[in-house]
């Protein structure tokens, strides 16, 4: 009888759905790789075969990208939230039901237009209480705006 071994996960299964979310966020492959144990010619690899340029283009028209960038941007703002300690169990509960809602949205399992709202609604509400730049605030409004024109102009 062979046994048989578990494979472990590698660093694409690890790292690259949470890289690509921050680029499609906005941020630079060199950004990126200071926040994964991963080299930046890996980033480059994953950022080619995986086409994020093309995807970073869509984030404002498209509801799926728009959902990865935005979850890019919660995951690192509770990443660092998390690490000083500053989160309480309520907040966390509500970035678990904001996440959930994004999935939602990335996945088109729903009415896209109430699942953008409820979105965005929630993560507005959740930004305002610790996003302190007001130039992030500005750049993360921008894309919401657009993304709701986007949903206009396809009525």
């Amino acid at each position: 009888m062979t046994a048989t071994k578990k494979k472990r996960p590698g660093k694409r299964d690890l790292y690259c759905e949470e890289a690509q979310s921050l680029y499609l966020a906005g941020k630079s492959l060199e950004d990126i790789q200071t926040s994964f144990p991963v080299s930046l010619p890996t980033l480059k690899r994953w950022h080619q075969e995986d086409q994020w340029e093309e995807k970073r283009r869509q984030v404002p028209v498209s509801p799926r990208w728009l959902g990865e960038a935005l979850k890019g941007i919660l995951r690192e703002k509770a990443g660092k939230l998390l690490a000083k300690g500053d989160i309480k169990p309520q907040e966390l509960d509500e970035l678990t039901k904001i996440i959930t809602v994004m999935d939602r949205l990335c996945a088109q399992g729903w009415d896209i237009r109430a699942a953008a709202l409820e979105v965005m609604e929630r993560f507005s509400e959740f930004l305002r209480g610790w996003v302190k730049d007001p130039e992030e605030l500005k750049r993360i409004s921008a894309g919401m705006q657009e993304f709701f024109r986007k949903l206009e102009d396809e009525r």
